[in-house]
């Protein structure tokens, strides 16, 4: 099988796992294993060069860390099932860095948009019949897919921000797709992604580039997400209560206190489980089984080596979007924002969320892939069996 015929099966297996990403499980994961038998492949004949960073090590010691804390696990299963997510995730990073050839990021980008944008409205559509908050439910309860849609939301942005001035028509369109995932991601009464969208949108516009587009982007942006809040009572009223700030600092002590208890292993992915005291009114006898929080989580079920670990990742990425970003093409800085969208959503929000979890995890390091793939840093990976080179 010749490298040309490698890299197009590639293009199509990464294609269908971003527009099923929003579907299906079970296709997910094919895809997955079948892209990383080719990756494996060409690694073996030489094709692909793989350049660690310290943002791959962090994903790396993080599996290691998962896998010794599944060790003392009380519920060793439970664990297993959590490293199965990380590896999912882990794998995808790499997969997606072996694709740099800029025509293949745009077509797999643009699968990733329309299948979002499809997910939204399907989603509305049923959130009309059922009369409830909208809910995806391949991604997750609504929070994770709040996180999501966001994600894909930010990458839409850098896409119409640093798209070439005279594609007018791709911005119309992805401004149309855009509109569908804000919505939706509106509906989902989730507010902690937002903190995320904001954070980007203020980083992009001190960050100067195409001021105007941001500007007038941002603007429109306000237009649409700020009455779509206020017709969604339920997402209103939540901006301005404080009870599940409140709530959290009582999970968040339990945590810290197993973390205290097992600093070394933690108590296993999975493993985590906090009942309110009955004594505690709004809560009373619930019980939680997350820490609400991707620091407090790591920190509980896998003591300070997760720590470290999820500590590696973001100074890994920080360093390589912050060493390159004033000196790239706008298609190479369109790819970076999209990567720091996801970033925020995931490390940002993971302050009062668990975000690094199934779809969104997948999500946040395809986007990764693909910057440190496509950026020529010497830390990303060399395709040498790739002929069309970048466009």
């Amino acid at each position: 099988m010749s490298s040309g015929t490698i890299d197009k099966i590639k293009l199509a297996l990464a294609v269908l796992l971003v527009v099923i990403l929003p579907f299906s499980e079970s296709l997910k994961a094919i895809c997955i294993f079948a892209l990383l038998s080719l990756l494996l492949l060409q690694l073996h004949r030489k094709e692909v060069e793989i350049k660690l960073s310290l943002f791959h090590y962090g994903f790396i010691f993080l599996i290691l860390s998962a896998l010794f804390s599944s060790a003392f696990a009380a519920d060793p299963d439970k664990s297993l099932k959590g490293l199965r997510d990380i590896i999912h995730f882990t794998i995808t990073l790499f997969i997606f860095q072996s694709i740099s050839n800029e025509k293949n990021i745009r077509t797999i980008l643009w699968g990733l948009y329309f299948s979002t944008a499809l997910a939204s409205l399907l989603g509305l559509i049923q959130m009309v019949e059922d009369g409830r908050a909208i809910e995806i439910h391949s991604l997750g309860n609504q929070n994770y897919t709040a996180m999501y849609l966001i994600m894909a939301a930010t990458s839409m942005i850098s896409a119409i921000i640093f798209s070439r001035d005279n594609a007018l028509y791709l911005k119309i369109v992805a401004g149309i797709l855009l509109s569908f995932t804000l919505v939706a991601s509106v509906m989902t009464a989730m507010r902690t992604s937002f903190v995320a969208l904001l954070l980007f949108t203020v980083i992009l516009l001190a960050s100067r580039k195409r001021i105007r587009t941001a500007l007038l982007l941002s603007a429109l942006l306000a237009a649409l997400v700020l009455p779509a809040m206020y017709l969604n009572k339920y997402m209103w009223e939540k901006l301005f209560t404080l009870t599940s700030l409140r709530n959290r600092f009582y999970i968040w002590e339990y945590a810290i206190n197993k973390m205290k208890e097992n600093p070394l292993t933690g108590i296993g992915l999975n493993n985590f489980e906090y009942t309110f005291p009955l004594t505690y009114l709004q809560e009373a006898g619930k019980t939680f089984y997350d820490a609400h929080s991707l620091y407090m989580q790591t920190a509980a079920q896998m003591g300070l080596p997760g720590l470290i670990s999820i500590l590696m990742i973001i100074i890994g990425f920080i360093y390589t979007f912050t060493k390159k970003i004033r000196t790239t093409s706008d298609f190479e800085k369109g790819v970076q924002y999209s990567a720091l969208g996801g970033f925020l959503v995931i490390f940002a929000g993971g302050i009062f969320d668990t975000t690094l979890h199934h779809e969104n995890a997948i999500t946040f390091s395809l986007f990764a892939g693909l910057m440190f793939g496509y950026l020529s840093t010497g830390k990303g990976l060399v395709n040498h069996g790739d002929t069309q080179g970048k466009k």
